[in-house]
């Protein structure tokens, strides 16, 4: 990790409280700071997006945005619903890897997970934090006729302390991850966005 990521991810982790926490944890809630927060209208509290553990699924956070506000349980979709009239909801997702570089299979376990998270039927085992998000997304698409600004956006973000150079077989991996999730069809819009050193020094 270069020093100026190193210090902001000091920074970050000692405002925040978090410097009991491991390097690769702290690296993760700080991830997900960078990338979830341009999504809510509201301060994002790490803790309630970066996932256990156990059962991820190859996720390190998830974010599940409806009308601005972070979702943290399934009831809340119908008071949405009855309250605004509508749903607008963006589903962010997190990979933190303080590795040096990006890779192409990282990519494929990272959009692997991301895709078993839509089936009603997965075939990774979850664990309760992912299953109690799988919940809130089963409620959001059970209220699909309330989808009057489009489907859900679908955002995944993976993040590393390397640089992005375009490489071939990285882009075709983005791409192919993309691809295979706007085949669902129950998205408006699907983006696979890597972060890289800069792109982290940029957010922050």
């Amino acid at each position: 990790m270069d020093l100026i990521t190193k210090s902001l991810l000091t920074e970050f982790t000692t405002e925040q409280n978090l410097r009991a926490l491991s390097e690769d944890k702290q690296f993760e809630h700080f991830a997900a700071f960078l990338t979830v927060s341009s999504s809510l209208a509201e301060a994002l509290d790490t803790g309630e997006v970066v996932i256990g553990a156990s059962g991820d699924t190859g996720i390190d956070a998830l974010a599940i945005v409806v009308n601005g506000s972070l979702v943290e349980d399934a009831t809340e979709i119908d008071e949405f619903a009855e309250r605004n009239g509508y749903l607008d909801v963006t589903f962010v997702f997190v990979q933190a890897e303080r590795s040096s570089s990006f890779e192409t299979a990282k990519i494929g376990q990272f959009s692997f997970g991301v895709q078993d998270f839509f089936k009603e039927t997965p075939a990774l085992p979850r664990g309760k934090d992912i299953a109690k998000l799988a919940k809130i997304q089963a409620s959001i698409y059970k209220q699909s006729s309330k989808f009057k600004r489009g489907n859900p956006v679908c955002r995944l973000y993976y993040v590393t302390t390397g640089t992005w150079t375009g490489d071939t077989a990285l882009e075709a991996r983005r791409r192919a991850a993309a691809d295979d999730l706007t085949a669902l069809r129950i998205f408006r819009s699907v983006e696979v966005i890597p972060i890289d050193t800069e792109g982290i020094q940029r957010l922050y």
